[in-house]
């Protein structure tokens, strides 16, 4: 039983990791893009 909820632990762990890495790199994405989109309106902007 014991060996049961260790196992079951662990794979918690890993699969809150896992999905922690994967939103972490959506956000790190999502933050370039809208950096960009920023950018490049300023840009737009200026060159008016």
């Amino acid at each position: 039983m014991q060996l049961l909820a260790m196992l079951i632990t662990l794979s918690g762990t890993i699969l809150v990791t896992t999905l922690w890495k994967q939103l972490l790199k959506l956000v790190l994405v999502g933050a370039v893009l809208v950096f960009c989109f920023g950018l490049y309106n300023i840009v737009v902007v200026m060159t008016r």
